[in-house]
């Protein structure tokens, strides 16, 4: 297997070989154990060598065969070593690859041990998806196959973490061998950032050539400190109007210093009105990530010490309805999805989980058009947004404001879409005018409104409706639901919402919905009394095919 064994084992060969035909045909097993030394120390965040010290005792003619190290989660290697010149071509005479080194001893024959001195070596990726490889060098020549180094990937029962693949030899050079010891050290290994009450696992799972039955050994690793680690995230928000549409790009970025603590949670609250929801954005919406036709709404990239590159990633909107979430999907050789609860009442993604990676940058790009996730009347033009962030720990919680201002919006807020104030106000093309609702505390909620295209604006064809929280549609067809003004063509009830098509085009008309039509939530009820307002959300299609989003403010509580 290595170099140093070669001249022993030619030189012996002739009485090994008689101690190989004497040698017991039946292979027996192997009794791995693991041990760590962490003398070099355990400080959360810090880096540190690690000694690893594996044994196998085999008995007969045994051998290890496949070998996984899984290294607990927070507990990484340094990818970006050398730049990434490591990941790009092997060279196993430069030392500044060298990750770890260490004593191999093996039996020859079953019988005579020979221990034999090594180094690991980072060398390029070996398969695609792998994050690096690793080589066991014995003076400058590549001993077996090169080992994958992968990360596990999000939802993995081991957490997300570095998983290292090994394939061990039972012969050298036609000679059979036992190995019985990987005795080695990892240099400069980046600890994790929790300290649990009941330390995180190293494990190892191996199996044998005589038997494929894997065994997993494991040894607790210490970890310290974890209160002390620096965490002071920035945050910072820009947001771009499109020029023909309400729609608006939305980039956020989260930064720190490497060396901090990684963020375990992370909630982005925005402003309302300067950013609202894009009711219109639910056409993106993919329940099922995994059918690989689902329409990104944004991207993301993320920028560790640790790998050369930044991590490129797509944004989806996903779930249903009454469950949105924010999915960010990394591929490999970082196969993380991040997914983030959307809560349209206070305009928030949370994501909760997040791996124990060190970043020193987030971005995440929301965009614009017809899959936007946010658009502006432009009325409030700027604002400000909230990070709220928990360290990997969570014992530190920070808050960090994210003034913006939206590029794009004109000084007087015309465009499409805006808010109505119950006495109606002008919205481009669309005006909502004589909105009202009554019946909260009763429980028997009715709502009432005008739409009106402007003078020199197509005719209107279709209007969706989004009801203030706490209200829902019945979805039984057209009871409760009245028009005037305007004849019905059709009406479908999608996500909660109601699409209401017209027979013919008409430049106004209004529409009524009685408690019939409509549900009321106890939370809404029990409050109706105190409440000063209620958002409403009306979507217009005109004769052009074109969409214009309102934000109506209902603040009259009786017809």
């Amino acid at each position: 297997m290595w170099r140093g064994l070669r001249r022993q084992v030619l030189a012996g060969a002739l009485v090994l070989a008689g101690l190989a035909a004497i040698a017991p045909d039946a292979w027996a097993s192997i009794t791995p154990t693991v041990s760590l030394d962490q003398s070099a120390g355990s400080a959360a965040g810090a880096t540190a060598n690690l000694g690893v010290d594996l044994k196998f005792a085999p008995t007969g003619s045994d051998s290890p065969h496949t070998m996984s190290l899984n290294l607990p989660p927070g507990l990484l290697a340094n990818a970006s070593m050398g730049g990434g010149a490591c990941l790009a071509a092997a060279d196993l005479t430069d030392a500044t690859c060298q990750v770890g080194s260490g004593t191999v001893t093996a039996l020859a024959f079953g019988t005579i041990p020979i221990p034999t001195p090594v180094s690991f070596d980072l060398v390029p990726p070996p398969a695609a998806g792998d994050l690096a490889g690793l080589a066991v060098n014995s003076s400058g020549t590549q001993i077996g196959s090169t080992a994958d180094i992968k990360v596990r990937p999000s939802g993995d029962p081991g957490g997300v973490g570095v998983t290292i693949d090994f394939v061990l030899p039972n012969a050298l050079y036609g000679v059979p061998i036992s190995i019985s010891e990987i005795n080695s050290t990892f240099d400069g290994l980046r600890y994790p950032t929790t300290c649990p009450s009941t330390p995180q696992n190293f494990s190892v799972a191996v199996d044998s050539y005589a038997d494929s039955t894997v065994q997993t050994v494991t040894a607790p690793l210490s970890v310290s400190g974890c209160s002390a680690l620096a965490y002071s995230p920035a945050f910072s928000v820009t947001a771009t109007r499109d020029s023909a549409d309400p729609e608006v790009k939305l980039s956020t970025r989260i930064t720190q210093p490497a060396g901090q603590a990684p963020s375990r949670s992370i909630s982005l609250v925005f402003p309302w009105p300067a950013l609202a929801p894009n009711i219109a954005s639910l056409h993106s919406l993919c329940p099922t990530l995994s059918s690989g036709t689902c329409t990104s709404v944004g991207s993301v990239t993320a920028t560790s010490p640790l790998y050369p590159t930044p991590l490129s990633g797509q944004a989806y909107l996903s779930g249903s309805l009454s469950g949105l979430s924010l999915v960010l999907v990394f591929p490999s050789p970082f196969p993380l999805t991040l997914t983030g609860a959307v809560d349209l009442v206070k305009n928030s993604a949370t994501f909760t989980g997040l791996p124990d990676i060190p970043l020193t940058g987030l971005d995440v790009t929301l965009n614009s058009g017809s899959n936007g996730l946010f658009e502006s009347t432009c009325a409030v033009s700027s604002g400000s947004a909230t990070a709220i962030l928990t360290d990997q720990n969570g014992d530190k919680s920070v808050t960090v404001p994210g003034p913006f201002a939206i590029a794009g919006c004109t000084p007087t807020g015309a465009g499409s879409g805006g808010p109505g104030t119950g006495g109606g106000q002008a919205t481009g093309t669309s005006t909502v005018s004589g909105s009202g609702i009554a019946g909260l505390p009763s429980g028997h909620p009715s709502l009432r409104f005008r739409i009106t295209q402007s003078r020199h604006a197509a005719e209107l064809t279709a209007a969706t409706i989004e009801l203030p929280a706490g209200l829902r549609f019945r979805g039984h067809g057209r009871t409760g639901i009245t028009l005037t003004g305007a004849t019905l063509k059709s009406l479908r009830f999608t996500h909660g919402h109601l699409t209401i098509a017209l027979r013919h085009p008409v430049r106004s008309l209004t529409i009524t919905i009685s408690p019939a039509a409509l549900i009321e939530s106890a939370a809404l009820k029990a409050k109706a009394k105190t409440l000063t307002h209620l958002n409403l959300t009306v979507i217009t299609t005109n004769t052009n095919n074109k969409h214009t989003t309102i934000h109506v403010v209902l603040r009259h509580f009786a017809l």
